[in-house]
């Protein structure tokens, strides 16, 4: 049996964007590529934030998460589009997470699942020793990769 490491199942694909891209490019590289989030990077390409879908519906509607625990939460639709309208030529380093949460290649597929279920990633950055950018993991990425693979599993004892 096999330790699975992040470097055994990560997309090596370093699309990202820069602190000062608009909201309206990362919604635009999103959709095209499908991703739930996209690394910010410097001009090195050293990993300094992360936005994700979450991120940019937060920066329109700061309480929705929080509101979606009530029972009578009906979101207000046009405020939404009004507001992500009005945000839309803004930089997205204004909404991005600092620092972002990232993962080396070395790192092990428990390491990777643990943080997915504590914090509800659905992706992750992988660095270097350098914090440059070398590709992701996802969530689906680590079930397959679970789900497919032979790997040591500590019962906890």
């Amino acid at each position: 049996m096999e330790n699975l490491k992040v470097k055994d199942f990560m997309t090596n694909d370093i699309t990202f964007v820069f602190e000062n891209d608009t909201v309206e490019v990362v919604i635009d590289i999103l959709n095209k590529t499908g991703l739930p989030g996209i690394s910010v990077v410097d001009n090195e390409l050293k990993v300094i934030g992360f936005v994700g879908e979450d991120d940019i519906i937060r920066a329109c509607l700061p309480s929705y998460f929080n509101l979606l625990q009530t029972a009578a939460f009906l979101p207000d639709t046009n405020l939404f589009i009004r507001r992500l309208k009005e945000i839309a030529h803004e930089p997205i380093g204004k909404f991005a997470t600092k620092p972002a949460q990232t993962v080396k290649p070395s790192d092990t597929l428990l390491y990777v699942a643990d943080l997915i279920m504590r914090k509800g990633y659905k992706i992750i950055p992988v660095v270097d020793d350098n914090n440059v950018l070398l590709g992701f993991v996802t969530r689906i990425s680590v079930l397959e990769s679970a789900v497919h693979k032979e790997m040591v599993v500590s019962d906890g004892r």
